[in-house]
């Protein structure tokens, strides 16, 4: 396959690629390059300096106001967004940035407990009515109340239950919610079709949106100005440059069960999409951001040697992996999948490539996720079974194929295509744009590809079921299972925990044997934040939420 197709960015030919990882391997040359020469083309690549342009802009008045703009907290993002509506993405940037305009029933503290916001209580009536009681006294943006008027608006919206609205992309997380009821103004009843013990852990994905205002101003008005409830109201939005919230004065304060309780001290947000890390990072270096998000581990020795600036890391929610179209060849062949997973070292890409911030995982779950099997073998590559699983499939003489990934991930991608050759897996790797790739391997138009997917909520059925099921939403491979498809839906409606990790152990190993995926691992979440910034969190779901966030004087 070439790489002039629209969206593609650069193929790496093969010898080159082998060659990066030898360089990896066998000493400090690309770290060196890593480290030091890529930054510095980027540190010198970023003047006049975007904060001090901007500053100057508010202090002439063409622009935004010059408090917003100087005390609020830059943060640089490894990615644009593509809509700032809650209800109609599957990004984890997006909901990072929403999450700060817009409050949902609950949320989470900076130790993955689930704990109430809007909400303030919820019972069970039956197995199959939550009532949940409101927050009272608290306003949007534009002055409208909170009512429970809102929940049922937002929830029949993901759903699909309003004429003339699509259903959400996100409807999947709402498992089996089949209608939400108005019980009084500060009162709302949300209903499953079947028992569904993890909706309230759910939730926590769910933003409140008013329903008056969307009526007033349609889908499209919405997600170019949102309203919220949240610590932040909207300012502007230019798409490839930045974002901008300021703070909201009669902001209810947000959950008790995270103090402070009130309004946020920033005066202000600004979200930078800068999808190079280079870039990132150079910026964070000459003081033209607070935040950098997405640190690569090849970089974070030297974050942690910046005078100004300090590493924040964590555990992460998302797994990364290698995907095999099952549907078309020559992935269609288990023999051919079989062979792709002994194909891969991962030894080297972990320590060489990945500087030991990852971790090799024998599936799709994280270690902290329910279920997790640790039986599962680890991957390890066996050249010899490789090449005689090949010869069996009908190709004697090896295998060419490309290998798709995003920008952020081409390193890695380099270092996989590298240990595969000498299995006689002569991949040529091909970079796409963030969400270039994304429709096309949801249209499972890519055979081979490196990508992620996060499972912040550490229930399985926040990853298997989207990946796996038949219809899952982002079924990139193809795969279909009427076994898996079973375990997995009774899996989501069952009231005994037990039963359904057991359900859980049976699909990983299942797809384990299957192998529409290969290579997992699991990175570190890695931030460069300034000294001057205290209360931020590095979080392993990745949110970025500023209500606590304080920028001290230096």
């Amino acid at each position: 396959m070439g790489g002039n197709e629209p969206g593609a960015k650069e193929v790496i030919p093969e010898a080159v690629t082998d060659l990066r990882l030898r360089q990896a391997t066998e000493g400090l040359t690309r770290r060196e390059f890593l480290v030091g020469g890529a930054w510095a083309l980027a540190l010198g690549g970023i003047a006049p300096g975007f904060f001090r342009l901007l500053l100057g802009c508010a202090k002439r008045g063409l622009g935004l106001s010059p408090d917003l703009v100087a005390g609020a907290i830059r943060v640089a993002l490894n990615a644009d967004v593509e809509t700032l509506d809650p209800a109609m993405h599957r990004s984890r940037i997006v909901e990072a940035v929403v999450r700060n305009i817009c409050d949902g029933l609950l949320t989470r503290d900076t130790k993955m407990r689930y704990v109430p916001q809007l909400a303030t209580s919820w019972k069970v009536e039956g197995e199959t009515r939550w009532v949940f009681q409101l927050r009272e006294g608290v306003k949007f943006h534009n002055g409208d109340p909170f009512t429970a008027e809102d929940v049922k608006f937002t929830i029949d919206r993901i759903i699909g239950a309003l004429p003339d609205l699509p259903p959400s992309p996100r409807k999947d997380l709402l498992g089996p919610v089949a209608a939400a009821e108005v019980i009084d103004p500060h009162t709302v009843a949300i209903i499953t079709e079947g028992p569904y013990p993890i909706l309230p852990q759910k939730l926590v994905f769910f933003e409140i949106c008013p329903k008056g205002y969307f009526q007033q101003v349609g889908p499209e008005g919405f997600a170019r100005h949102p309203v919220g409830t949240g610590p932040f109201r909207f300012v502007e939005w230019r798409p490839g440059e930045r974002i901008v919230l300021e703070r909201f004065e009669e902001y209810y304060g947000g959950s008790p069960d995270i103090p402070p309780v009130g309004p946020a001290p920033l005066a202000g947000v600004i979200f930078r999409p800068l999808e190079e890390a280079t870039t990132r990072l150079a910026s964070l270096e000459a003081g033209e951001v607070h935040i950098a998000v997405g640190v690569p581990p090849e970089q974070a020795e030297r974050v942690e040697r910046l005078p100004h600036a300090r590493l924040a890391s964590t555990q992460g929610t998302r797994t990364f992996f290698i995907g095999l179209n099952c549907s078309r060849e020559p992935f269609a062949d288990l023999r051919v999948r079989q062979a792709a997973r002994l194909a891969i070292d991962p030894e080297p890409i972990i320590e060489k490539f990945l500087f030991g911030r990852a971790q090799v995982l024998p599936g799709m779950l994280v270690p902290m996720a329910l279920g997790f099997d640790e039986s599962l073998p680890r991957p390890k590559q066996d050249v010899k079974r490789a090449r005689e699983l090949l010869r069996e499939a009908g190709y004697p003489e090896g295998l060419e194929v490309t290998l798709d990934c995003e920008a952020n991930d081409k390193r890695v991608a380099e270092a996989i295509a590298g240990t595969m050759r000498a299995a006689g897996i002569r991949a040529q790797v091909r970079v796409w744009k963030r969400d270039n790739l994304l429709h096309q391997l949801r249209r499972q138009q890519r055979d081979m590809f490196l990508t992620s997917w996060g499972n912040s909520s550490l229930d399985p059925s926040g990853i298997l079921p989207v990946l796996f099921h038949s219809q899952g939403y982002s079924n990139f491979f193809g795969y279909r299972n009427s076994q898996v498809d079973r375990l997995l839906e009774e899996a989501d409606r069952s009231l005994d925990p037990e039963s359904r990790r057991q359900k859980y152990l049976q699909v990983q190993r299942i797809l384990h044997a299957q192998v529409p995926t290969c290579f997992h691992f699991l990175l570190e979440e890695l931030y460069g934040v300034a000294e001057v910034v205290e209360n931020f969190h590095a979080r392993p779901d990745g949110m970025l939420p500023m209500h606590d966030v304080v920028i001290r004087e230096a």
